[in-house]
């Protein structure tokens, strides 16, 4: 048994080289734009990288990008993601064992637009202190699909959220959803006291735990609650 671990993950690991080695490097920005372009197709990204202020992140359709264990992209200025329903992006992780941290939004410069993304096998994506679009964004296999945060504008429209632990965690913020799924995950929704979900409920449900819960039940349930240095604790092992 332990012989066949080790052969197995002897195995994941020379298959995670070879698609590092394979892969096109995550660009830095260029005259203020970070440009993934289809024909260079796949990228990988292994450590973090941080879009900043002044540069813009703009994917054509059909990119996917492999990310590494330790991978992060938090995106800081403006954002355009324009996949299409035959040739969308993905952010997956490069090995289906391990996550990567996931894809932090914190853009106030203007709204993001966010159009037929895939996402798999992250720890956690966020949006915070940011508003816009995410219109045919599939989240699977997360910890967290999707974490909002201090942000007053965020829609969904025809999302789905599918195989994520928690789908929809809004601390801070308003979250609208317009058409979109959220099945067979773990929990559906969660709203903390700063939290709040307009638009479509129906379509939360059919999942393990619970399709909607609230800090404020849970509270009154248990009288307590998890400090937020506690997450900040956890996330950091991420």
């Amino acid at each position: 048994m332990i012989r066949s671990f080790v052969r197995s993950s002897i195995l994941t690991v020379l298959a995670a080289s070879a698609v590092f080695a394979s892969g096109m490097p995550f660009p830095v920005a260029e005259n203020g734009k970070v440009l993934l372009k289809e024909k260079d197709s796949p990228y990988v990204l292994e450590q973090g990288v941080v879009v900043g202020e002044k540069d813009s992140l703009v994917i054509e359709p059909g990119v996917t990008v492999l990310m590494g264990e330790f991978a992060k992209l938090m995106i800081q200025g403006t954002i355009k993601i324009a996949g299409t329903n035959d040739k969308p992006v993905v952010f997956s992780g490069a090995d289906s064992v391990a996550n990567w941290n996931g894809f932090h939004i914190m853009s106030s410069a203007r709204p993001f637009e966010i159009k037929n993304l895939t996402v798999e096998n992250a720890f956690r994506n966020t949006i915070f202190r940011s508003s816009g679009t995410l219109e045919n964004v599939s989240f699977f296999n997360n910890y967290y699909g999707l974490w909002v945060d201090e942000s007053p504008d965020v829609t969904l429209v025809h999302c789905t959220f599918a195989h994520n632990r928690y789908a929809i965690s809004v601390r801070a913020g308003r979250v609208v959803s317009n058409g979109s799924n959220v099945s067979e995950n773990v929990y559906g929704l969660y709203l903390e006291s700063g939290g709040k979900l307009d638009g479509d409920t129906d379509l939360i449900r059919n999942n393990q735990e619970s399709d909607i819960r609230s800090e404020a039940a849970d509270l009154k349930l248990s009288k307590k609650r998890v400090r937020r240095n506690v997450w900040h604790n956890i996330e950091s092992r991420f």
